[in-house]
């Protein structure tokens, strides 16, 4: 299962881009710099820049003040990078569009409708972290990802399970 865009819209021949964009309050956007594994800088259409935080998904950190560099942080900030860096993206918000850190808090979609969110899961890249109430794809999530490199722990699970953080 995938959480691909395109899967939930009508062929292009029935609607345009930006009708898809649309239907699905997408914000189209350029990534300018890509921060860690999870998290992002972008410029939006109107020219303003945002840091965007990627929902359901934590990554090891590589730039965190205490923590430092955690195993495999820069596997998946290089990852990041490497599919990321100078694309055009489509940001899907969440119910909570904001962090406590002023973040928007995204799914972040390439333009072929790959979920960069889900694929971090499916390499193992990352974990499920569930931060209610931005949990729209966390079954499809916990279903999808593969097991994590080795030193990365999962948190915030419970029998098979994610727990609510």
């Amino acid at each position: 299962m995938s959480c691909n865009k395109a899967a939930d819209t009508p062929p292009a021949d029935e609607t345009t881009a930006a009708d898809q964009q649309q239907e699905q309050n997408l914000i189209s956007a350029e990534v300018v710099n890509v921060v860690d594994g999870d998290t992002i800088d972008v410029r939006l259409k109107s020219g303003k820049q945002e840091r965007v935080r990627f929902i359901l998904v934590d990554t090891p950190e590589t730039v965190h003040p205490k923590k430092g560099e955690e195993p495999f942080g820069r596997e998946a900030s290089d990852f990041t990078k490497k599919t990321l860096s100078g694309q055009k993206v489509d940001l899907k918000l969440g119910v909570q569009e904001r962090d406590k850190y002023g973040r928007l808090l995204a799914y972040v979609y390439l333009k072929d409708g790959t979920m960069i969110n889900e694929l971090l899961l499916q390499k193992g890249l990352a974990r499920v972290a569930v931060f209610p109430p931005n949990t729209e794809f966390v079954d499809q999530f916990w279903t999808s990802r593969t097991k994590p490199k080795k030193n990365i722990r999962e948190y915030g699970v419970s029998k098979n399970r994610p727990r609510l953080v």
